[in-house]
């Protein structure tokens, strides 16, 4: 499913994004991959900051995913004709590796016409070594069709007491 309801392309700027989340995985697995160090920098012409890369955010099943959706995209930029933007599949692993990515990078990955702010929403990361009372990501009452929420926890004990909540509805975003 495409969490962040890619959008529909065509033509070049459909080849463009392929090629952009292309190369991203390819960045992330390669540094995961211990080919080049982590901390460092991906200087990219369509971004107005280098892309780093959050560590803490390269778990396995992250990483698992990103090779998935990596070895699917390597399929369609080599066959360009398979390339169509109302392809549901491929707007699947697109969603998805762009939102695996976004989680490594910590920032949004914005396609085609979108904009940060045309999305508005926050993003939460929180570690906790040991977690004895409540620890809330976003407390919110509603998401509407364009916002988004995003929250990464991590915590090493949670004691018996203990409660991790990554979303509490209470507000909205969007």
């Amino acid at each position: 499913m495409d969490p962040f309801a890619f959008p529909v392309l065509a033509g070049t700027v459909l080849t463009e994004a392929v090629r952009f989340l292309f190369d991203r995985a390819s960045a992330v697995l390669d540094r995961r991959a211990g080919r080049l160090p982590v901390e460092e920098p991906e200087q990219n012409l369509g971004q107005p900051q280098p892309l780093l890369i959050r560590e803490t955010a390269l778990t396995d099943e992250r990483i698992a995913r990103i090779t998935g959706a990596h070895g699917a995209l390597r399929v369609y930029l080599s066959r360009p004709e398979l390339l169509q933007g109302d392809d549901n599949d491929l707007r699947d692993v697109l969603g998805g590796l762009r939102q695996d990515l976004e989680e490594v990078y910590g920032r949004r990955l914005p396609f085609g016409d979108e904009a940060e702010a045309a999305r508005p929403g926050v993003e939460v990361y929180q570690q906790a070594d040991s977690l004895k009372g409540k620890q809330v990501g976003i407390r919110v009452g509603d998401t509407t069709e364009r916002g988004r929420a995003r929250v990464d926890q991590k915590a090493g004990t949670i004691e018996e007491a203990g409660e991790q909540v990554g979303i509490e509805v209470e507000g909205t975003i969007g």
